[in-house]
């Protein structure tokens, strides 16, 4: 005893009675609307005379890490920076949309941001 199934299979002709039939019809009539722009994921250029660096791995990969934190909590750590720290937390804030900080030459990004910043620093 199970449920009988519909026949959905079709005649294999075209819907006749379908309200959408007119419109292709209409389709030249229409005038050309705006094109959206395409939203880009380049990487926001430095400020000028910002200068920070940071340097890759022993094994040629970002020093971006995950690291748990009391209660749970997921910051991302950029090691090996130089420079003007600062700037670079600046502007990973604004890519990553959460906060930060700079603690002992290390910059902090609260959450799991770890393609984010890697997309970023390869761009730069």
């Amino acid at each position: 005893m199970g449920k009988e199934r519909t026949d959905l299979s079709g005649d294999g002709k075209p819907l006749t009675n379908t309200p959408f039939a007119s419109l292709g019809l209409r389709v030249d009539a229409l005038q050309p609307g705006p094109v959206p722009e395409s939203p880009k994921a380049a990487p926001v250029p430095p400020k000028a005379g910002v200068q920070y660096h940071v340097a890759k791995t022993r094994k040629g990969g970002w020093p971006v890490f995950v690291e748990r934190r009391a209660a749970g909590k997921v910051v991302t750590v950029i090691r090996n920076v130089s420079g003007d720290a600062e700037a670079l937390l600046s502007m990973l804030k604004k890519k990553c949309g959460a906060g930060g900080v700079v603690r002992d030459g290390e910059v902090e990004i609260q959450g799991d941001h770890r393609a984010r910043i890697e997309a970023f620093l390869q761009g730069l």
